[in-house]
């Protein structure tokens, strides 16, 4: 079976005039770490936030751009190929709703956004997988457990707190307030250092 296509049904996309790409990883964070309300209820106010309050796309797109091979389109891309499959497995009309702009995994419910992410852990389970030009299906497979590990660093790193200058090179970003993860955790922050013991008395 020929799961690659070099001629991507949204290809066109690829500038991301529609918000193709952020509207499909909005809906990936979200799913992964979304809002809850019963959350905030049982530990207060601030378990409410996800990863949509703390930028956490931006910082998933910013990382698949940085890899050797930007991924960026590509992690979409997957992410839309499962959903459209999810749904013409099952007839359902909101593939043809989806066709016109290929936000297929938009139109899933969260619930449905995890049984098509989960046909990605087996790559049989999908007929149709986009490949760039110069990028093969072993390099794409392996794009969508990386993207998981991604949302999850971004989420609970100072990623956030960088505020205004999150964009700016490393070097160059200052944390500006503490990150809203960190407080859902309990985290302290950084810290200047931590006094160690340097000897022990083993004679008392």
């Amino acid at each position: 079976m020929d799961r690659t296509n070099h001629v991507s049904d949204i290809s066109v996309l690829e500038n991301d005039e529609n918000g193709y790409v952020m509207d499909t990883f909005k809906a990936f964070v979200d799913t992964l770490i979304p809002r809850s309300e019963v959350l905030a209820e049982m530990y207060g106010a601030i378990q409410y936030y996800g990863a949509l309050d703390f930028s956490t796309e931006d910082f998933l797109v910013m990382s698949l751009d940085s890899l050797y091979t930007p991924m960026t389109l590509t992690g979409a891309e997957l992410l839309n190929a499962a959903a459209k499959q999810y749904l013409y497995d099952k007839e359902d009309e909101r593939s043809e709703d989806a066709s016109a702009d290929g936000k297929y995994f938009l139109r899933l419910t969260p619930d449905e956004r995890f049984e098509a992410m989960a046909m990605l852990l087996g790559p049989d389970a999908v007929n149709y997988f986009p490949v760039q030009e110069d990028i093969g299906l072993d390099e794409i497979v392996p794009v969508f457990p990386t993207m998981n590990r991604i949302v999850m660093m971004g989420y609970y790193s100072e990623w956030w707190g960088y505020g205004s200058t999150r964009d700016l090179p490393p070097n160059e970003r200052v944390l500006q307030y503490f990150p809203g993860s960190w407080e859902q955790v309990g985290y302290p922050g950084p810290s200047l250092g931590y006094r160690v013991a340097r000897s022990y008395n083993y004679t008392s």
